[in-house]
């Protein structure tokens, strides 16, 4: 595979997972890392580490436009904020510590499930109502 082959799929890649990433509100991880990894062959602990980046990038750009639509719940986000920082440190201290192997099926099990997840109805929050 030629650098313009491989430079033209991460692209195409990179902008199906913001554009999905933005509207599911996923980050993106879900499309990034099966690409790198079973596709491009990148190793798994590198390709977390990539997709934590981009999704720093579609995070921001969709929390503005949320944001200045008025649709966030501010004291929520903040909330979350605090929390998944803190397991985020946790998660990658151990994703250190842990093999590739049992990586890749923790990641395929959580898409599992989060795919199962989306199928079924939930109960919407009303807008007028505060969460916490």
């Amino acid at each position: 595979m030629s650098v313009i082959e491989l430079t033209i799929i991460i692209l195409i890649g990179s902008y199906l997972a913001g554009l999905l990433g933005s509207l599911t509100g996923l980050g993106g991880g879900f499309i990034i890392i099966p690409l790198l990894t079973p596709v491009l062959h990148v190793d798994i602990h590198y390709a977390i580490g990539a997709s934590l980046i981009s999704v720093i990038a579609t995070s921001s750009g969709s929390a503005a436009a949320y944001v200045k639509e008025g649709i966030t719940n501010m004291r929520l986000g903040m909330f979350l904020e605090v929390a998944t920082t803190a397991g985020a440190m946790a998660g990658a201290i151990l994703a250190i510590y842990t093999s590739t192997h049992y990586i890749a099926i923790l990641f395929g099990l959580i898409l599992i499930s989060s795919a199962v997840m989306s199928l079924f109805e939930k109960k919407s929050i009303p807008l007028n109502k505060q969460v916490i």
